[in-house]
C-alpha cells in the first residue's frame, strides 16, 4: 500500500466516520508490504499482508482475465487519467488490465477485489465488501459487472464530484451518475458537481 494513500482509508464499521492508524512493518521504498490498520474508534484491526489489504474476504475469487493493451488504452482515455493527481480504482476484474493502463498513465490505481494474479505496481490491493475510503477522494473508478448494489453505493460516494466512472454495457448507469457516452461494450459516466482532487505522489518525486 502506497502511504499516501492512508490518508483516504476510513474503517468500514457502522459508526462515526474515522481515519484509521497504521502500525507498518516490512517497507519497500513508500510501499507498505505487511503492517496493521487499526480504528481508533472501535479498535478494529485490518491486515496487510504482501502488499494485500484485508478489510474482509470476498465471498468468491475474481475470475482471471487477460491483460489488453486496447482496452487498457480505452480505460484510461475514458477514465480521464492524463496526469498523476489523485487515484483512480479499478474494481474487480479490471485489476487485470492494471499494467496496460500503467503503460500509459501515471495516475496512482487502486485495485478493489481483484482478480489473484495482475501485473504492475497498484497503489493499494483492498480485499472488501464495501470500498473503505472517504467521500470525495478518488478521481475516477472502474466498476466491474459483478458487483453488490452496496459495493458500487461505496465507490460511487468515493469518487469526486466531475469524476469518471466507466461499467460494462450490460449493467444499468449507478443512481447519480450521468451518461457522457457508451458503446457496445461500455458506459462512462460522470458524477455531478465540483471537481476535487486528492493528491498522491510517486515514490522518488
Amino acid at each position: 500500500m502506497f502511504v499516501e494513500l492512508l490518508e483516504a482509508l476510513r474503517c468500514p464499521r457502522p459508526h462515526d466516520e474515522s481515519a484509521l492508524v497504521v502500525a507498518a512493518g516490512r517497507m519497500v521504498d513508500r510501499h507498505i508490504l505487511d503492517g496493521t490498520l487499526g480504528c481508533p474508534v472501535c479498535g478494529a484491526e485490518f491486515q496487510i499482508e504482501n502488499g494485500i489489504t484485508r478489510f474482509a474476504i470476498p465471498a468468491r475469487p475474481t475470475p482471471a482475465q487477460a491483460p489488453d493493451t486496447a482496452l487498457g488504452l480505452r480505460i484510461a482515455a475514458f477514465l480521464e487519467l492524463t496526469d498523476a493527481r489523485g487515484f483512480a480504482i479499478l474494481c474487480g476484474a479490471w485489476g487485470a488490465q492494471l499494467d496496460p493502463i500503467q503503460r500509459v498513465a501515471d495516475t496512482p490505481l487502486v485495485l478493489m477485489n481483484p482478480p489473484l494474479r495482475y501485473g504492475g505496481e497498484p497503489a493499494a490491493v483492498l480485499l472488501c465488501d464495501a470500498l473503505p475510503l472517504a467521500a470525495s477522494s478518488a478521481r475516477a473508478a472502474a466498476l466491474d459487472g459483478d458487483m453488490s448494489a452496496s459495493q458500487i453505493a461505496s465507490v460511487v460516494q468515493a469518487v469526486r464530484s466531475g469524476g469518471r466512472l466507466i461499467g460494462p454495457a450490460s449493467t444499468p448507469l449507478p443512481a447519480g451518475i450521468k451518461e457522457v457516452a457508451r458503446d457496445e461494450t461500455l458506459w462512462v459516466g460522470e458524477k455531478p458537481g465540483v471537481v476535487r482532487f486528492v493528491e498522491l505522489k510517486k515514490s522518488g518525486q
